[in-house]
């Protein structure tokens, strides 16, 4: 845009960097700001938030995990408990069932009353005659109430386990058998006659076991190499001695 010398005051052309009458430089016109003038920002303040508040911390979501772990762990124990407790009732209604589906008798039988009385396992039977049935020398019969062990005294190892349950054991043996039928769908004890009430051999020989009113013997055959006969000859012994 045309001015005028500052010097000697004669009339400036356009785009004129020196005054032509007195040679004076033109200063440059005053250039215009580059841009738009910067906007401050704006912060945004929502409703209930104080003015230039910090974001949640990140300790505020860290807590509602843990609390949801601990609700979680709760409901599954509670879960877990009331699980036991139907269990231990359906355990008890199934029992209730099989007691009046196959009259087990609950009370103690005469003949339970009596073998009780002694509860000394080991005079059921002798060693020598433990001995004899097996055809070795029992050096040792040692055990209670609940069971006697006889050891072999020809270093060979051998001991035969009598278990004696003096109440309840015709349940128990009636439920040792429907246990296993119900796991094969057969029945895996082979019934033995003159012994007893009623006697059985458990699978691959192991056991014998037999009734004699209310009370329960089993003999463990397994370090005698399941020699069944020589438990049969045992168990015919300690079934007299019941009576």
């Amino acid at each position: 845009m045309a001015g005028f010398c500052t010097k000697c005051g004669s009339p400036l052309g356009d785009d004129v960097r020196f005054c032509i009458q007195c040679g004076t430089p033109v200063a440059p016109p005053p250039t215009a700001a580059q841009g738009p003038t910067p906007v401050a920002p704006v912060r945004v303040v929502t409703a209930g938030a104080a003015p230039g508040a910090a974001p949640a911390k990140s300790g505020s979501a860290a807590v509602k995990i843990i609390v949801g772990v601990l609700a979680f762990l709760l409901l599954v124990t509670l879960l877990g408990i009331g699980s036991c407790v139907y269990g231990v009732y359906r355990v008890r209604k199934k029992a209730r069932e099989l007691s009046q589906t196959y009259h087990f008798d609950m009370t103690q039988s005469a003949t339970s009353r009596q073998a009780a009385s002694a509860r000394d396992v080991c005079s059921l039977v002798t060693k020598e005659e433990v001995g004899e049935a097996l055809g070795t020398t029992m050096s040792e019969a040692s055990g209670g109430t609940s069971s006697c062990q006889y050891t072999s005294s020809a270093g060979n190892n051998q001991a035969l386990d009598v278990h004696v349950t003096w109440q309840g054991g015709a349940m128990a043996l009636k439920f040792s058998r429907m246990a296993l039928k119900g796991v094969g769908g057969q029945e895996f004890f082979q019934p033995v006659a003159g012994i007893g009430d009623e006697a059985y051999i458990a699978p691959m020989g192991t056991t014998l076991m037999f009734r004699k009113g209310d009370v329960l013997v089993n003999l463990q055959l397994h370090m005698v190499g399941d020699n069944v006969e020589a438990a049969k000859a045992i168990a015919q012994k300690i079934a007299a001695r019941l009576s």
